[in-house]
């Protein structure tokens, strides 16, 4: 089930963001900026508002160990590589109709809606662009491309960091510490938007 918190007003000078939690992910999907955009398989897109007949669509950015997610190298020695040795990361830029939190499968799932400032908003834009190494994708899967991140992947670096340090960068008090956990970054996801 996706918990979704009432968000606050939207103001004119407001862009909504969501934030997504599964069991073991988080992604972070902006309205996309350009009409006409268009989702692999042939679906066309009218374009990012909630006109009749208009289909909402986002671009989700998220982080993860390129060996686990891409490779598929997981398991138990998986685990103990991804956490404690630094591997390369891959940055997620999905092009989809839905967040991450509706197609997740791993419960629970929760998703977070924030309106910031266009100004918060082009912060964090600027903080996902910069995560990338390379425009050059590593692997496409589906309507998403994979792309080699600027900082390896542990303990101390993951996906619920990488979210938390551009919630961070949009204006929302979000604790690292408190990232270090899916549940400890749900709490404070939970706080900010009874805050709101």
């Amino acid at each position: 089930m996706i918990a979704r918190p009432a968000p606050k007003l939207p103001t004119h000078d407001s862009i909504a963001i969501v934030v997504s939690l599964d069991a073991a992910h988080s992604m972070i999907a902006l309205p996309v900026e350009v009409p006409g955009a268009h989702i692999r398989g042939g679906e066309g897109v009218t374009g990012p508002d909630d006109v009749p007949g208009g289909a909402r669509v986002y671009e989700e950015w998220g982080y993860a160990e390129r060996a686990w997610y891409l490779e598929k190298r997981q398991g138990f020695i998986g685990v103990l590589r991804a956490l404690f040795l630094p591997t390369e990361g891959v940055v997620e830029v999905g092009i989809h109709q839905s967040i991450w939190a509706e197609r997740a499968q791993k419960p629970p799932v929760e998703a977070f809606k924030f309106e910031i400032r266009k100004a918060e908003y082009q912060r964090l834009r600027s903080y996902l662009r910069a995560t990338i190494a390379s425009e050059e994708p590593v692997s496409i899967v589906g309507n998403s491309r994979f792309c080699v991140a600027r900082s390896p992947y542990h303990l101390f670096h993951h996906c619920h960091h990488y979210t938390a340090k551009g919630l961070r960068e949009a204006g929302l008090p979000i604790s690292m510490t408190g990232a270090l956990t899916r549940n400890g970054f749900a709490r404070q996801l939970r706080r900010i938007m009874l805050l709101s």
